[in-house]
């Protein structure tokens, strides 16, 4: 199996969109049309996105991150095994998450770390039939790279560290822990 890890441009739009759309959440549809818009979420995205309620928020949700994709706020990786995604890693600088911002987790941020210049992971979705094959670790290890080439101090993840299944979004601990990451705060939910 060859898996290639992409940074998501525009130029993969259409192939980030195919993933949503039509295998990322086979196995869970309550996140369908989620597009992994939600760590931008704010007041006045909520707003506007009240105009398409009928929908439950979808086709807005699409076009948001059609948005996001062409002007650099959505960043993250595809997973390509065989030339068709297989997975996506949402990850961004740490600062650029109006939902990890502290005034909305201030339990995310203390002082030892608020002038450090911190990549954080939030979201990993597999395809259903392609988990367990290797390729979280491998965006894994993209991510971390390109981090360390990029001038970052830390890469943050915030995994659960109950049961793994398919509401572990942001990837599951065993993954961080083989991949040498360690625990830097435990904190509830």
């Amino acid at each position: 199996m060859n898996i290639e890890i992409k940074k998501l441009t525009p130029e993969l739009m259409k192939e980030y969109l195919d993933f949503f759309e039509k295998e990322a959440f086979t196995d869970n549809k309550e996140w369908e049309g989620c597009y992994c818009v939600y760590y931008h979420w704010n007041e006045s995205i909520d707003t506007e996105c009240k105009k398409y309620e009928a929908d439950g928020g979808t086709c807005y949700k699409r076009e948001l991150a059609k948005r996001f994709i062409q002007d650099g706020t959505i960043k993250g990786y595809l997973a390509l095994v065989d030339g068709l995604v297989a997975g996506w890693c949402n990850v961004n600088d740490k600062n650029k998450y109006h939902m990890l911002s502290k005034e909305n987790c201030p339990e995310l941020w203390d002082d030892s770390v608020t002038n450090k210049k911190i990549k954080s992971i939030v979201c990993f979705t597999i395809a259903p039939k392609m988990r367990k094959k290797g390729i979280a670790t491998e965006l894994l290890k993209k991510i971390c790279e390109d981090a360390k080439n990029d001038g970052y101090d830390f890469v943050e993840a915030y995994p659960g560290t109950g049961e793994t299944n398919e509401r572990s979004y942001h990837g599951p601990y065993s993954l961080y822990k083989k991949n040498g990451f360690t625990v830097y705060k435990h904190i509830d939910n």
